[in-house]
């Protein structure tokens, strides 16, 4: 073992003993078993707790958040701005300096897993209530969550800078020389729509992984990992619960979905496209910033922090991509034509060729 090894186990076993010592402060006097949970995307560690309560087992989500007080603190925020209208995990106890965190437990059934073997039906009704509750999240005042809760836009500077995380891993990574004219053109036309569409709470990862059926109510949804929370375009987390990264559906069945979540906003009297075209228009639109940037993620996640399972996911965003960008090739509007088209077709002359032979199972 390298001395790097050891003192890497060391601050471990450090920070697990003062976890450890916490968490006897909190439950003070009961005996509990702590179980480590399978890591993330992200540096933050969360364990399950299991206390004896008398003949009744209780059982807790516990987040080691050690070099990331500021998401705690953000999460902590927003869980209290979106706790009204969503079901969020309650907080139980809290010490944000050390970085630790006890939470409700919604149980180890996540959608993507209701989704397995599901019916037709089934998995329909699973999605109407996925959309319902983001129906509910989009009710959120904007401006409490600006006012009181500091919510950040979904501004121009961070639109472009997800969206550089395409040039700089994705592109890379395969190979290609970027054309930094048509990249310019396509990300300026892109951020010109999204910041016209009507503008809500968004989520910003509301996919399959971070819904949660709730083991105490399972006519809900647990809505997890909400921290990045933004005031941003209405179809953001639509999209990202449509064409999710892990689950794949018919272009028709997506499109039968936009439509009811259309129906859902204008029965919440929210903000909506005038028409479900321009909603469907607004989806792909945002759904190009977001695969783009997705694109870039699974790569650095891959090349910076040695998580490799998310190359398997990226045939699946690609496909998203491009029927996006054919979409928009299509039916967008002629400004947004006039960068998509070129683009498209660099893309498919320069970028999917060298992609392929990184991905050889990639349609």
């Amino acid at each position: 073992m390298t001395q790097t090894d050891t003192n890497t186990n060391t601050n471990v076993n450090s920070r697990q003993q003062l976890l450890e010592s916490w968490l006897q402060q909190v439950f003070t006097g009961q005996t509990f078993k702590l179980v480590s949970l399978p890591g993330d995307a992200s540096a933050r560690q969360y364990h399950r707790i299991e206390l004896s309560e008398g003949e009744t087992l209780a059982r807790y989500i516990v987040m080691d958040s050690a070099d990331e007080q500021d998401a705690m603190r953000q999460f902590i925020n927003v869980a209290k701005l979106m706790a009204p209208a969503i079901n969020v995990p309650a907080l139980i106890a809290q010490d944000v300096e050390q970085g630790f965190l006890v939470l409700q437990d919604f149980g180890t059934v996540e959608f993507a897993h209701l989704l397995v073997d599901a019916t037709p039906a089934q998995v329909d009704t699973n999605y109407q209530l996925a959309m319902q509750t983001l129906a509910a999240l989009q009710t959120v005042p904007v401006e409490t969550a600006k006012s009181k809760h500091q919510l950040p836009d979904y501004d121009t500077a961070l639109l472009d800078r997800e969206m550089d995380l395409f040039s700089d891993w994705f592109i890379p990574y395969i190979g290609v020389a970027l054309d930094e004219v048509l990249w310019d053109d396509l990300k300026a036309a892109l951020i010109n729509e999204i910041l016209q569409h009507p503008q809500v709470v968004v989520h910003r990862d509301y996919h399959s992984r971070n819904l949660m059926q709730d083991q105490a109510s399972t006519a809900q949804l647990g809505v997890i990992d909400f921290q990045d929370a933004v005031i941003g375009s209405y179809t953001y987390d639509l999209v990202s619960l449509v064409r999710d990264a892990y689950v794949e559906w018919t272009e028709s069945q997506i499109s039968a979905w936009i439509h009811d979540f259309w129906q859902l906003q204008k029965q919440h009297g929210q903000v909506t496209a005038e028409n479900i075209e321009q909603l469907e228009n607004d989806v792909n639109v945002m759904g190009i910033q977001r695969h783009l940037k997705v694109l870039g993620i699974f790569i650095r996640l891959s090349q910076r922090d040695g998580k490799d399972r998310y190359l398997a996911d990226i045939p699946k965003v690609m496909r998203d991509l491009i029927i996006e960008l054919n979409w928009l090739a299509e039916k967008g509007s002629d400004e947004m034509k006039h960068a998509v088209v070129p683009f498209t077709q660099w893309l498919e002359k320069k970028v999917l060729p060298a992609y392929r032979l990184k991905f050889s199972s990639a349609v």
